[in-house]
């Protein structure tokens, strides 16, 4: 993998690999990941029947992820999107957000600003050929310029290989998060 830096289109290129570069995404070209995020939609729903009816349909979850995400990019401007693409079709991205870590929890502290990897999605028929591991890569390279030390990572219960991925690099469990009707 070669840190590069140098524009190509719209895009700033950051790492090239074989096969693949990565890149920072403009926030006016966060609709092209749609399709990568909608596979990773399909992935989560697959992991967590039990919360099959309670989904949003995939265009509605995708225009509040949209919003939501601008929202941040808008709101946090140390905020990111990694994007992956081979022969400059997306394959792969990563959403981070850089913001106050003071309130991350009471009886712990942990780095200001504070990293939250809020997604990590490769389109799967690029899974298990590196391209997240070069996604985890190019974000901790961009957050040790930023001066970030600590990065939160929420996994969908039952998604045991991004367990493995991110344990790998060091990530240890810390909150699990329960959801349960009322009444």
């Amino acid at each position: 993998m070669e840190r590069v830096g140098c524009a190509d289109s719209s895009l700033f290129i950051l790492w090239r690999m074989s096969g693949f570069e990565i890149a920072t995404l403009p926030v006016e070209q966060l609709d092209e990941l749609q399709p990568i995020w909608r596979s990773l939609y399909e992935h989560h729903l697959a992991l967590t029947p039990y919360m099959r009816e309670r989904a949003r349909p995939p265009h509605e979850a995708w225009q509040a992820r949209r919003q939501v995400e601008r929202e941040w990019l808008a709101a946090e401007p140390s905020s990111f999107v990694l994007v992956a693409t081979r022969d400059g079709a997306p394959i792969g991205y990563a959403f981070v957000r850089v913001r106050p870590g003071a309130l991350f929890a009471t009886s712990w502290r942990a780095s200001d600003p504070l990293a939250e990897l809020s997604i990590l999605a490769v389109a799967p028929g690029e899974r298990g050929v590196g391209v997240g591991t070069a996604l985890l890569d190019a974000v901790e390279a961009r957050l040790a310029d930023l001066g970030v030390a600590d990065m939160t990572i929420d996994v969908v219960a039952g998604n045991a290989g991004a367990l493995r991925l991110y344990e790998r690099r060091g990530a240890v469990p810390f909150v699990v998060e329960l959801i349960q009707r009322v009444g």
